[in-house]
């Protein structure tokens, strides 16, 4: 009796403690401004993050609910749905947005990765796609292009 009363006891403390971890990265070129998300039940304003930075938020979810990123890039606003997050269940997921508004976000569930955030971040920034990668080749295209 006194164990089964133990185990009530600790099943009743540990559900609701799941903890969410948000990491917001900014992988592209250019600064994004007034970058908020909203999930289970809480807003947080994570403000500014310039190229390459991120910013990690932890909380307990008060309610069962999707998340949203709202952020402003060269005047054009993002709003952007991800994940679900209820009080029971954990999650960490990375967000990474880049240079545009439209469409050019991508959810990493860090759960599900072997690779660490910083591993994601350098991976992202350098690729094909990347605006500075396009410009070292559009550059390198030209001086070979001066060259002949």
């Amino acid at each position: 009796m006194k164990h089964l009363l133990l185990t009530t006891i600790a099943t009743v403390v540990l559900v609701g403690c799941s903890t969410n971890e948000i990491t917001v990265a900014n992988s592209g070129t250019n600064v994004w401004q007034k970058v908020e998300v909203s999930a289970g039940g809480h807003r947080f304003a994570i403000g500014k993050l310039e190229a390459g930075e991120s910013k990690t938020i932890r909380f307990r979810s008060k309610q069962e609910s999707g998340g949203l990123i709202n952020g402003e890039i060269n005047g054009e606003k993002l709003e952007y749905e991800f994940g679900y997050y209820t009080p029971n269940l954990s999650s960490a997921e990375a967000i990474f947005i880049n240079n545009s508004h439209i469409n050019d976000i991508e959810i990493v569930n860090m759960d599900s990765t072997v690779q660490t955030l910083d591993e994601l971040l350098i991976e992202k920034r350098k690729s094909e796609n990347n605006p500075a990668s396009i410009n070292l080749k559009i550059l390198s295209d030209e001086l070979k292009a001066e060259g002949k």
